[in-house]
């Protein structure tokens, strides 16, 4: 009789801890289950929280781009809130202007002015003949008188030509020699002309035998080079 309270107690004590972790399973479960609502319904939050933020971030991304492009717009048409000019036309439209040309207004007095000095230079290298005196001497010969006479008649139509008078000699005789009998060739031929009743400006030079027109050593060649050579200005 013992025996068998004993083995119901036994069995009675073994259903009760089997109640206990079946109740404590189902506790369990719950909780978790409670749990994982709760996280879905928190993710869910979360994920339309994120739907929000990319929708938001995508109309401010939109709108940034929107800007951006009215900016680049922007720039495209000017630099800073300059626009450039032009750009408000088609391609069909736009016509390109040269710039206009600067030309130099040229005076025809000016240019016949030029055109008359050129004749006049040109008249006097065929009429204003040169010069030649004998050796060491300045005085001047018949014939250097003859040649002065057609020069004369130039200088007279041309009264306001500059006239240069250049004195030579031949490379015998020191250099300071010859510098001085130069000059007096000059002024022999300049007193001739102021005595026909020549008024044009004169310049005097004298050379010596620095300018040769013949460098061979004989009297033929010292000839040419005994001289006065005439030149309006700006001929040879």
């Amino acid at each position: 009789m013992l025996s068998g309270k004993v083995n119901l107690l036994h069995w009675v004590v073994i259903a009760g801890l089997v109640g206990v972790i079946g109740l404590g399973a189902c506790s369990k479960k719950s909780v978790m289950s409670t749990a994982s609502g709760e996280d879905a319904q928190q993710g869910a939050g979360k994920k339309g929280g994120d739907g929000n933020t990319a929708g938001g971030g995508a109309g401010s991304q939109g709108d940034a781009m929107a800007k951006a492009d009215a900016g680049s717009g922007s720039v495209r048409e000017g630099s800073g809130s300059t626009p450039l000019q032009g750009f408000n036309k088609k391609p069909d439209e736009e016509r390109v202007v040269a710039a206009g040309t600067m030309i130099a207004k040229v005076d025809p007095r000016d240019v016949e002015a030029r055109k008359a000095e050129q004749r006049t230079r040109e008249a006097a290298k065929r009429q204003l003949a040169d010069i030649y005196f004998d050796y060491d001497k300045w005085a001047l010969s018949d014939e250097g008188i003859k040649n002065l006479a057609q020069s004369a008649a130039f200088l007279k139509q041309n009264p306001s030509v500059p006239l240069t008078i250049e004195g030579h000699c031949d490379e015998r005789g020191s250099r300071e020699y010859n510098l001085v009998l130069g000059e007096k060739r000059a002024k022999e031929v300049r007193r001739y002309l102021a005595d026909r009743g020549i008024k044009n400006p004169v310049t005097l030079n004298s050379f010596g035998k620095e300018r040769p027109v013949c460098t061979e050593h004989e009297e033929s060649c010292y000839g040419k080079n005994r001289r006065a050579h005439l030149a309006v200005e700006g001929g040879q």
